[in-house]
């Protein structure tokens, strides 16, 4: 005979999910991922320059930083798995369910949102920002092809 699991209770303040949909503390939370997460970025940019250039400690003290900081962008992410992403709709969840979410994303980036960018770049005047953006496009479109071969088996 199974257990029957208990209830676990929510403590005063936890974050329950229809209050956090649509709160500014959830926008709070997305500018704090999207802050974290290109902190890390710039900090593993920095140290392979720093790499480069032969400053052995910074790079380093760098890339300790950088790691670090992935630990505050999964900390958003767990948090992430509450509420639906505005966007796709999706939440972060389970593999499949986070495989779907991912090859969403990567076909809107691919689809829409950089051929976009690159036409506002050519439009400007900036055609090497525009190839960068056609870049992007394509390596997008590259790994929504893998996702959906994963996704088919």
């Amino acid at each position: 005979m199974l257990k029957s699991r208990s209830r676990r209770r929510r403590k005063p303040g936890a974050a329950q999910p229809a209050r956090l949909e649509g709160s500014r503390t959830i926008a709070n939370l997305r500018r704090a991922f999207a802050g974290e997460a290109a902190f890390v970025f710039r900090y593993l940019y920095c140290a392979a320059l720093a790499d480069y250039e032969g400053f052995d400690e910074h790079s380093i003290l760098f890339k300790e930083i950088a790691e670090g900081g992935t630990t505050s962008v999964h900390g958003c992410f767990d948090l992430f798995a509450l509420v639906r992403d505005e966007e796709s709709g999706l939440s972060v969840g389970s593999t499949p369910k986070n495989l779907e979410r991912l090859l969403q994303e990567e076909s809107d980036l691919s689809g829409r949102a950089y051929p976009e960018m690159a036409g506002v770049a050519r439009q400007e005047g900036f055609s090497d920002i525009a190839s960068w953006f056609d870049t992007l496009e394509k390596l997008k479109r590259s790994h929504a092809r893998k996702l959906k071969r994963l996704a088919r088996g």
